[in-house]
C-alpha cells in the first residue's frame, strides 16, 4: 500500500496521505515521498493545481513520534523544507482538511494556499503535551493570527473546532456535515483553474517573494511581472477573448 496516493485528473493533482491506521501520521518515508511528488507537481505543465488531503478520519495527526523516541540512524530532511516547498510551489495548492489535523499535519495544511475544513475536523498543536516544540505553530500559525491568540493555542495544546478556525481566518470555508469535503474542494479548485494558469502562478510567486522586499521593490517587481504576462500568449488571448466577448482558451504559454 502506497503511503501517499498521487493522481492527476484533468490537470488537477490529488495528493492523499494514506496511512489511515496511524491517523496518517507522517514518518520519514512519507516526507521523502512528499518531496518527490511536489517536485513532479512543480515540473509537470499538465498539472495546474493540487489538493492535499488524507485517507480515513484524519488529514494527519502530525509526525509519527515513534521515530523520535529512540535512537535514529539518520536524520530525515527537515520538515521546515517541506513547508517551504509547499509555500513556494509554483501551482495553487488546496488543503481538504477532512479530519484531525495536528502538529506537522497542521503545518502541511497551513502551508497550502487555500484551506477547506470539514465541520467535524479539528486543528491543533499539542507538542507541549509531549515535551517537544513546534515548527509550524510559531512560524505559520503565529503569522496568520494575532500572536496572543497563537500563544494560547500553542501553550495549551488544546484543539480548535472548524468554526473557530474559520473565525480566525485559518481556513477559507467549512463544509457542512453530510457534504463531501473533497468534492467541495475540487469544485473550488476547478473554479480557480478556469483562469489563466500563468497569471495565477505569477500572483502566487509575487505574493511570496514580496514579503521579503521593500514596498518600492515589490511594486517594481509587480510591474515587471505584469508586463511579462501581458506579452505572453495567454495574456494576449485573455485580452482578445474579453474584446470578442468569448471564453478564453488558455495554452499555459
Amino acid at each position: 500500500m502506497a503511503l501517499i496516493n498521487y493522481e492527476v485528473k484533468d490537470k488537477l493533482a490529488f495528493i492523499t496521505l494514506n496511512r489511515p491506521d496511524k491517523m496518517n501520521a507522517i514518518n520519514e518515508e512519507m516526507v521523502e515521498l512528499m518531496f518527490e511528488i511536489l517536485d513532479e507537481v512543480s515540473k509537470d505543465e499538465n498539472v495546474w493545481a493540487c489538493i492535499i488531503t488524507g485517507t480515513g478520519k484524519a488529514f494527519s495527526s502530525g509526525h509519527d513520534l515513534t521515530y523520535f523516541s529512540g535512537e535514529r540512524t539518520q536524520e530525515a530532511r527537515p520538515v521546515s523544507d517541506l513547508y517551504q516547498t509547499i509555500l513556494e510551489l509554483p501551482r495553487p495548492c488546496f488543503a481538504a482538511i477532512n479530519g484531525i489535523c495536528l502538529a506537522g499535519g497542521a503545518g502541511l495544511a497551513l502551508s497550502s494556499d487555500i484551506r477547506i475544513m470539514d465541520q467535524e475536523a479539528q486543528l491543533g498543536w499539542p507538542q507541549v503535551k509531549r515535551g517537544v516544540s513546534s515548527v509550524s505553530g510559531p512560524f505559520l500559525l503565529a503569522n496568520l493570527i494575532p500572536r496572543n491568540i497563537a500563544y494560547e493555542i500553542l501553550f495549551t495544546g488544546e484543539f480548535m473546532s472548524a468554526d473557530r478556525a474559520l473565525k480566525l481566518g485559518l481556513v477559507n470555508r467549512v463544509v457542512d456535515k453530510g457534504k463531501n469535503i473533497l468534492e467541495e474542494t475540487e469544485a473550488l479548485a476547478r473554479q480557480v483553474m478556469k483562469n489563466a494558469p500563468l497569471a495565477i502562478r505569477a500572483i502566487k510567486d509575487f505574493t511570496v517573494r514580496a514579503r521579503n522586499l521593500s514596498s518600492s521593490d515589490s511594486l517594481r517587481m509587480g510591474d515587471l511581472i505584469f508586463k511579462k504576462l501581458v506579452d505572453s500568449e495567454d495574456g494576449q488571448e485573455g485580452l482578445a477573448a474579453f474584446l470578442e466577448k468569448r471564453e478564453p482558451n488558455w495554452k499555459n504559454k
